[in-house]
């Protein structure tokens, strides 16, 4: 009956995730759950055993409970997409302001809904949470937390980039309830009342603020930006390389408060809670409580967003455990914690925070003493700290290499020197926020100390993130492969059944079979990496931007644009959140020829990032007076020798049996930035071939049409985003494409695609894939035959 807790747990995640692809078997679940049930009554009346039974019966649970999740409210603002709606209510999160503009602001707002009208003026019940973009004067008056409004817009359903491995947002975003969102100007929101002072949530965020506040007066910008993030979690004005180099560092975790942050401050109180407690001959159950307290508070104070509740969560479920003298059994107090999780938000098996936070901890259960238990040669110092990294890495590495693609080895260094000191920074900056509240010179000379100490951190992970080869690709492994890596890793470390062997007592059986399976799967390996594959050609989903990427089959790379924000008013950088984790997941670590057709944002924006982050051996230019995507491309591709060079028309590149050819191009280095110096790019393998058309519009095309080339071809990428002024009739009978390919943005600005373009491509019996529809889009061809796949499957 021990097995009992991890049974029930790891059917019910079965269950949820069997949900989430059948949940329109729900007549079958509910007659399933209840013959569970009859047989696993019958089983205890007879006394036999049921288990199996009863993780059959949390499977099914499983699914229901996602099923029931995962419905959407009848009341629900996001029924009301694309339709004009007005609705009232409650401001719940401090509004974020930037400003766009010397007398232009933005105002984001979170507004919890108590009721609305669609057109009619008539009161219905509308509920939800929806986040409101406000482009407003500034001199208009801002709501505050609490306040209650009225904003009249339309509403828009959520949307992200739909690649594989991509991060998602829009999941993310309806586990906390938003599944829509409006964007307006300052005239469409009218103040009802004014009632912030009554908010608690508004109370701490204030107190919040005059502790970044306060850090801010005695410490420089990104000092400061650092500490609040190591004391509330996030980013917001931290630079970039810092960042990069944390993360390079494996301490980049710091930034999001966690289990490790609970875990620390309930050490120090824990600490200091036991000198006083024998000092003064109290019940030692104070200790506990105060700490449970105390961790309660620092957690509220950080916002109480999703991530700090599940870390709360799991460090009061620890002290519960010293309560009641249970510390022994933390893997299934563990288990319990995120079984209780995950009942109460089912969605959270999907969660990236959660499977990182619930991987490395079972990782530290699980492994940790059985690693310093292999360390004993060690000093003792020295193996637990290696033990402690070892374990959590294990614990996370299929997850780390499925959405980050590297594995940090200066993290071993960085946990031995790096963290202890952090970990002294994040409870003296706490006590220093605190009492600056109260104490405000006393705070103010903390708060300095802290910045000396950030300063040292900052220094010691750039040093160590220069080191070569401080980070490591590491190919992703999928649920099948994540699978098979955790059930060898249970096998190694002794958690296997009773009779089968461990890996030591089958290396000393059979040694020569062993080398000889390890000799075959080696082989294997290297064949299957040198033997010829199809091309692929990726359309990857950068939203209203285009970013193509070839392969060879020899693995030769083409990436033609790297996409990028119309309009960028923010740090998200595509090449960096989107385009480089796409190339990274499909094994992309050098661009054997980069092609910008042109310079505009949309396609050049993300290039800086591809070439700082990945080797980029030739970059191929238009002809044009270079944008600053385009300058910003070159700097960072000097940095590693790259190539630059001018693309003209009938140039020709050969790789493994890939033929590119420059159908037409830009002929002046003087002429200016527009659409049809756009570069047009012609992939051709055996009898299949792809045409790229950037942004060219319909005066270029013509041109095209008069210089007689042959420009039939399988795929044509449509150009100009699907815009009117482009995709003449001419011009799509010349190409005759089987498929036309629509890179675009959800809900974009402009319109596109516009009706009468994709009018014409039916009008040619082409296939139309689009990638705001159907995410990335993937053509796989030998050269004779040629399929495609989507990643959003209709």
């Amino acid at each position: 009956m021990d097995n009992i807790i991890p049974i029930i747990t790891s059917t019910f995640v079965f269950g949820i995730w069997f949900g989430s692809y059948f949940n329109g078997l729900l007549p079958l679940i509910y007659v399933s759950s209840v013959l569970l049930v009859i047989f696993i009554v019958w089983q205890v009346y007879r006394r036999r055993p049921f288990i199996w039974a009863l993780g059959g019966l949390f499977f099914v649970i499983g699914m229901l409970r996602f099923i029931q999740d995962d419905a959407l409210p009848l009341t629900d603002i996001s029924r009301y997409a694309e339709q004009i709606v007005s609705v009232d209510g409650i401001i719940n999160e401090i509004p974020t302001l930037k400003v766009l503009e010397e007398d232009k602001n933005q105002v984001r707002y979170l507004l919890l809904i108590k009721s609305g009208n669609v057109g009619d003026g008539k009161k219905r019940m509308v509920t939800g949470i929806l986040p409101v973009t406000v482009r407003q004067s500034n001199t208009m008056p801002i709501a505050l937390q609490g306040d209650e409004i009225q904003v009249t817009g339309e509403v828009v359903l959520l949307h992200g980039y739909n690649n594989p491995a991509q991060y998602d947002s829009v999941a993310a975003a309806k586990r906390q309830g938003i599944r829509s969102r409006m964007s307006i100007e300052g005239h469409s929101v009218k103040i009802l009342s004014k009632n912030n002072s009554a908010s608690w949530k508004y109370t701490l965020a204030i107190w919040r603020d005059r502790m970044i506040k306060s850090m801010q007066k005695v410490m420089p910008e990104s000092h400061a930006a650092i500490l609040a993030g190591m004391l509330f979690g996030g980013y917001g004005g931290i630079p970039h390389d810092i960042v990069a180099d944390f993360a390079t560092t494996g301490i980049v975790h710091i930034l999001s408060v966690s289990g490790s942050h609970i875990a620390l401050v309930v050490g120090v109180v824990t600490a200091i809670g036991t000198s006083v407690v024998r000092r003064f001959t109290l019940p030692m159950i104070l200790i506990p409580l105060v700490a449970a307290t105390i961790v309660t508070f620092y957690a509220v104070l950080c916002g109480l967003t999703p991530p700090v509740l599940r870390s709360l969560i799991m460090g009061l479920i620890a002290l519960l455990a010293v309560c009641f003298e249970r510390e022994n059994d933390a893997k299934n107090s563990l288990l319990l914690s995120a079984l209780g999780m995950i009942v109460y938000e089912p969605t959270l098996i999907f969660d990236l925070s959660f499977q990182l936070s619930f991987a490395s901890t079972a990782g530290l259960v699980f492994l940790n003493g059985k690693l310093v238990k292999m360390m004993a040669s060690l000093p003792l110092g020295l193996a637990k700290a290696l033990a402690v990294t070892i374990a959590a890495q294990l614990g996370v590495l299929p997850f780390i290499a499925w959405y980050f693609n590297s594995f940090s080895l200066s993290s071993f260094v960085a946990n031995l020197l790096i963290v202890p000191l952090i970990e002294g920074i994040v409870i003296l900056g706490l006590f220093g926020a605190v009492a600056g509240l109260m104490m405000g010179i006393l705070g103010n000379i903390i708060m300095v100390i802290c910045s000396l100490l950030i300063n040292v951190v900052i220094q010691c992970s750039a040093w160590l993130a220069a080191v070569p080869g401080a980070k490591v690709y590491i190919p992703p492994i999928g649920i099948s492969g994540g699978l098979v890596y955790y059930a060898l890793l249970a096998w190694v470390y002794g958690y296997k059944p009773k009779n089968m062997v461990s890996l030591t007592e089958l290396i000393q059986k059979w040694p020569r079979q062993s080398a000889i399976f390890a000799f075959v799967v080696v082989i294997l390996i290297i064949v299957d990496k040198i033997y010829p594959r199809p091309m692929y050609v990726h359309f990857i989903d950068v939203g209203q931007g285009d970013a193509t990427l070839i392969t060879t089959p020899h693995g030769r790379t083409i990436l033609v644009d790297t996409g990028g924000v119309v309009g960028n008013t923010n740090d998200f950088d595509i090449g960096d959140r989107v385009v480089v984790p796409y190339l990274k997941h499909y094994g992309v670590l050098a661009i054997d020829y980069l092609f910008l057709t042109h310079g505009h944002q949309d396609h050049a924006g993300g290039a800086a990032a591809v070439a700082r982050e990945l080797t980029v051996r030739n970059s191929m230019l238009a002809r044009e007076t270079h944008t600053q995507p385009v300058r910003n491309l070159i700097n960072e591709g000097k940095k590693q020798g790259s190539t630059f060079i001018a693309v003209y028309e009938g140039q020709r590149i050969d790789l493994d049996g890939v033929v590119i050819r420059v159908i037409h191009a830009a002929n002046s280095m003087h002429i200016g930035q527009n659409n049809e110096v756009s570069s047009v790019i012609q992939i051709c393998y055996g009898k299949q071939s792809f045409l790229l058309t950037g942004d060219l519009e319909g005066q270029g095309e013509e041109d095209i049409l008069a210089s007689g080339k042959n420009i039939k071809s399988t795929v044509l990428k449509v150009g100009h985003h699907g815009s009117k002024t482009s995709s003449t009739i001419d011009f799509v009978k010349a190409v005759a494409p089987e498929y036309a390919v629509i890179s675009v943005g959800k809900n974009n600005r402009f319109g596109h695609p516009h009706r009468d373009t994709i009018q014409r491509f039916f009008v040619q019996k082409s296939q139309v894939y689009r990638t705001d529809q159907q995410g990335a889009i993937v053509f796989k061809t030998d050269g004779e035959k040629i399929e495609v796949n989507t990643f959003i499957h209709d």
